[in-house]
């Protein structure tokens, strides 16, 4: 081979690599494109201000982006840095941190809560700290009693725990599955009666800390947080400010603070799973059962059910201003975090369309339709989804008489989706009953997945319907 035969090979093998790498750049932002046009797309139609967007594949952030505003009126555009209030996605935390006192001898799992909080009221004392964990244990949520109304006004864990006590237990512990974010403010009690600190410090000094998470905080409304996002809600069609939240009455259900930078080192932490025992992260993903042996769908401050057939670790959060969503599928090693400042946002149906991006088995696929009849009904329905008067004519009289009290309250979701463009058929998940089916209704801008569930007469008797 002469010095020239060789100088030639040379360049066009780094010719070649220069057109592979070009190649798989060009591909990657067509792929980013994809997902940055779905956001943009969404967040108009649901009309949200700001959004904060990270996704994980194999250990590797592929996509971490800001859209949008986290303040409407100084126009402060969202960065990776900007600071959300998370809600509920602070329960995963607080479980974490509790299993480390599991974990030490300091509480155990299937003792009564009651063992470690001495005033609980006589109704909940057979309660478990297990139960308190997975939404199992019957105590009412106050949330529910007093909706948002509970985070505008200081109060303090005797008065809380007054306005659950003041309800019957829900259902006897063990027997049900219900959220309460009750039982998460009284494990937050827990961890600082235990550890004798305040339970966010307990988080900060065996996770945030370790992990760098330097934005992760509790949300005090009076204290300066730099990079703080503002709240906003939707009212008659129009985008509010929200009222603050106080976190004196949120505790363990829902106080911490984070950006999307952070939420990536919790899931690095949580995939080298360096905090705690194997033993106790199985426990914490496990799908903890009920009395009778069925499933509950919930860990440990994670809902485990799988996502069309694959493993997955889900949680949102939601406070008067916020809404949010982390999505891990473990076995296929992606993560998709999303966070809003919109109390009306969807980050869940966000967070599973991006996934379906990066995994795409997550996409319900079409299929031969054997059902024509039973397809117009379904579509005559949507199609008619914003008349004044339910469109009742394909409808079982139970399913009717479900349906008519929150027909015109769905109208503002509907009329921001614009009309229905087409519907397929789609194939089932497994284990479905027979008479269920399943459809991709298709918008302009997204699709909604509804099932439809028909009776003997071929009368639909339940429609269930999420984005796609």
């Amino acid at each position: 081979m002469t010095r020239l035969t060789r100088l030639l090979e040379r360049r066009i093998s780094a010719l070649a690599g220069v057109l592979v790498a070009l190649g798989g750049l060009l591909a990657g932002t067509a792929h980013a494109d994809l997902v940055d046009d779905y956001v943009a797309a969404q967040m108009r139609r649901q009309q949200v201000p700001g959004l904060s967007l990270a996704v994980v594949q194999d250990g590797r952030v592929v996509k971490q982006q800001g859209y949008g505003f986290a303040d409407l009126e100084l126009k402060v555009p969202v960065t990776p840095e900007t600071v959300f209030e998370i809600g509920s996605i602070t329960k995963q935390f607080v479980a974490a941190a509790l299993m480390t006192l599991v974990e030490e001898g300091k509480i155990n799992l299937d003792e009564p809560a009651s063992r470690y909080l001495s005033d609980l009221p006589p109704a909940w004392h057979a309660v478990t700290v297990r139960q308190l964990l997975t939404h199992t244990s019957g105590i009412p949520d106050f949330e529910e009693i007093l909706g948002y109304g509970a985070y505008r006004t200081p109060t303090t864990a005797p008065q809380l725990i007054a306005v659950a006590a003041a309800k019957p237990m829900d259902f006897p512990p063990g027997a049900q599955w219900h959220y309460s974010n009750t039982g998460y403010y009284l494990l937050g009690l827990i961890i600082e009666k235990v550890s004798g600190a305040p339970y966010v410090t307990l988080i900060e000094n065996r996770i945030l800390e370790p992990a760098g998470m330097t934005r992760t905080r509790s949300s005090v409304p009076t204290e300066i947080i730099a990079g703080r996002a503002s709240g906003y809600a939707l009212e008659d069609h129009r985008i509010v400010n929200r009222d603050a939240i106080q976190p004196t009455a949120v505790g363990g259900a829902g106080d911490l603070v984070s950006t999307t930078g952070d939420l990536v080192k919790w899931n690095a932490m949580l995939d080298a799973q360096s905090v705690l025992a194997t033993e106790s992260y199985a426990q914490i993903w496990s799908n903890q059962a009920l009395a009778d042996g069925s499933p509950s769908g919930y860990g440990f401050g994670w809902f485990v059910s799988p996502v069309r057939g694959h493993r997955a670790q889900e949680h949102s959060g939601g406070t008067a201003g916020f809404s949010s969503d982390i999505l891990r599928l473990p076995d296929d090693r992606v993560t998709v975090i999303v966070l809003t400042n919109s109390y009306d946002a969807n980050p869940i149906g966000m967070a599973r369309h991006i996934a379906a991006q990066f995994v795409p088995s997550l996409v319900y696929a079409k299929i031969p339709d054997t059902k024509l009849p039973l397809t117009r009904k379904v579509f005559d329905y949507y199609s008619r989804r914003l008349d004044a008067e339910v469109y009742a004519k394909d409808l079982s009289p139970e399913f009717l008489e479900k349906v008519r009290p929150r027909w015109s309250k769905g109208h503002d979701f509907y009329r921001a989706l614009g009309p229905p463009l087409g519907i397929e058929r789609v194939e089932r998940d497994v284990g479905e009953a027979a008479n269920q089916y399943r459809y991709r209704v298709r918008y302009a801008e997204t699709a909604l997945i509804v099932v439809a569930t028909i009776d003997g007469k071929g009368r639909i008797t339940n429609l269930a319907a999420s984005e796609e």
